[in-house]
């Protein structure tokens, strides 16, 4: 039991180190802080756990060989005609800071976040009512969204 929870402690301060950080790391987005899984809509976390199944199928397609500017502009494109808009929350993949609030610009958001953030992104807009991810597989990237089905998710 103690030594979970030194691991816990220790995996807490060395989230806090990058989280302290990843905001210097995405040039041209302006980044408010952290939030927990409990502030997202409960939809938000089954369709993530749904877009990751081995059997899912995804929205849109893009070949691993698309290049890294034409695959930026596929994930805002992707992102902005799913209604995402651009105040929303990055999933960081961490456990303690697991999003962050952003506002992205126009366009550069993509390679930045996946720049600071590795190939997978996932992104909620600030009101909770979208969801869009770009999962990196073997061959292609995969583009999945979700909607909340009331207000309020």
């Amino acid at each position: 039991m103690a030594s979970e929870r030194l691991r816990r402690m220790l995996q807490e301060a060395r989230e806090r180190e990058t989280a302290a950080a990843l905001p210097d790391r995405l040039p041209g987005i302006r980044c408010g802080g952290y939030r927990q899984e409990t502030d997202l809509p409960a939809w938000v976390a089954t369709a993530i756990a749904g877009f990751i199944r081995t059997d899912s199928v995804p929205v849109a397609t893009i070949g691993e060989d698309a290049g890294p500017e034409r695959l930026a502009d596929w994930i805002e494109s992707f992102a902005r005609d799913r209604g995402l808009g651009d105040h929303v929350l990055i999933g960081t993949g961490m456990r303690f800071f697991p999003w962050l609030e952003c506002v992205l610009p126009g366009s550069g958001w993509a390679t930045a976040v996946r720049a600071a953030l590795g190939e997978d992104l996932f992104a909620v807009s600030a009101d909770g009512t979208v969801l869009v991810a770009v999962l990196a597989e073997e061959y292609d990237y995969l583009g999945f969204a979700a909607h909340a089905s009331a207000p309020g998710g």
